[in-house]
């Protein structure tokens, strides 16, 4: 039995790695051919030297000011040639971007049978957040094997009419990494890295960008002005709306908010888990700072990690980041609540979600030969 996994950008990436090596350690090095889009770039070529993953096909389809139409289109269009080439005996996708969406899609037309990982998740509005909500809907209704994080995302999807016998609870990989890296590479900061307290933040997503970007970085501004002794760190992010945003108003703002490079995965890993406040509007960022235990502030009106929110280790503030002086000053007052952690922990699978995943997948596969039969 041989699949093919396909990824486009970091977050991915990541959350594929341990099922790719959980497969290989399964079946054999040749067992998986990985295909990356190349929706991202830079930021994925970092992470794949650091995950030492090796890619076997790269379709380049990175574009400047590429749009979410055109990066399906050309991916699907790859993709459906490299499936009719290699006839795989199934294709992975993981997550909800154009990616996922465009090589769940390609391999449908194709009749190869799809696995879906970090399946189910929803907010159940299609604005939020833009256009992923939309991509992972679509995606469960042509997967031949929905592999979801949590019982509520399994919940979903049974809601949503789908088989229970093409549906399955796995955890999250992406813990399976993260504990990893962290056993493998401590936890220690860099030389450069604030020597006080400090606070991490990421924002990016679409429907942020415009007026609720603005408003954000307006609120940010207060809460800075309301926490002096603390440090702001901002990776820089690709998008140029971003980088605007920030120049526009924070290019006078000093030493205490720090614009610093991207960080690679490692290294981000280990400064969100120093750091006193996460602010992002990261799906995969909730997540990871959860298991760590560090209050998140998160930037959106809605979540599809509703798990997070209700056991109290995040709190949503509002695309706008309206509530973001509010929650901030709670959050950065409270104490880790190492009961909810550890629940989140053991959602999640507790670090085993990669060795489920392959265990769910070989029967699935198990079972449609017995019935072919």
């Amino acid at each position: 039995m041989k699949g093919l996994v396909l990824f486009g950008t970091r977050p991915e990436a990541i959350k594929l790695t341990p099922v790719i090596l959980a497969l290989k350690s399964r079946f054999g090095e040749d067992c998986v051919t990985i295909v990356n889009s190349g929706q991202h770039r830079s930021l994925l070529d970092d992470t794949l030297r650091t995950l030492n993953l090796k890619v076997d096909v790269n379709f380049n389809i990175m574009s400047e000011a590429q749009r979410p139409s055109d990066c399906v289109t050309r991916v699907t269009t790859a993709t459906c040639d490299l499936l009719t080439e290699n006839k795989p005996d199934w294709v992975m996708v993981q997550g909800d971007t154009a990616t996922a969406f465009a090589g769940a899609l390609a391999a449908h037309f194709v009749q190869v049978p799809v696995i879906h990982l970090e399946a189910g998740l929803r907010t159940n509005d299609l604005s939020a957040p833009w256009p992923e909500e939309s991509f992972r809907q679509m995606i469960a209704r042509i997967t031949d094997l929905n592999l979801a994080q949590t019982p509520r995302a399994y919940t979903n999807l049974m809601n949503e009419g789908l088989s229970p016998t093409h549906t399955a609870i796995v955890g999250n990989t992406g813990y399976d990494m993260q504990k990893l890296m962290l056993q493998q590479f401590g936890d220690g900061l860099p030389e450069d890295a604030p020597k006080g307290p400090f606070c991490l933040i990421t924002v990016h997503r679409r429907e942020n960008l415009g007026t609720p970007l603005d408003l954000f970085c307006q609120n940010l501004q207060s809460l800075m002005q309301t926490h002096e002794a603390l440090t702001f760190l901002w990776p820089k992010h690709p998008n140029p709306a971003v980088g605007k945003a920030i120049e526009k108003y924070f290019s006078e703002q000093g030493d205490q908010l720090r614009i610093i490079e991207p960080l690679d995965y490692i290294t981000f890993q280990k400064y969100m888990k120093n750091a006193a406040l996460i602010i992002s509007d990261s799906g995969g960022v909730q997540e990871e700072a959860a298991s760590l235990g560090v209050p998140i502030a998160v930037v959106r009106d809605k979540t599809e990690r509703q798990d997070i929110v209700e056991l109290g280790l995040a709190q949503l503030v509002g695309g706008d980041g309206r509530d973001l002086i509010s929650v901030s000053n709670a959050l950065l007052k409270s104490t880790v609540d190492e009961v909810a952690k550890q629940k989140w922990i053991e959602i999640q699978g507790s670090g085993q979600a990669a060795d489920k995943a392959i265990t769910e997948i070989s029967d699935f596969f198990q079972s449609r030969d017995n019935v072919s039969q």
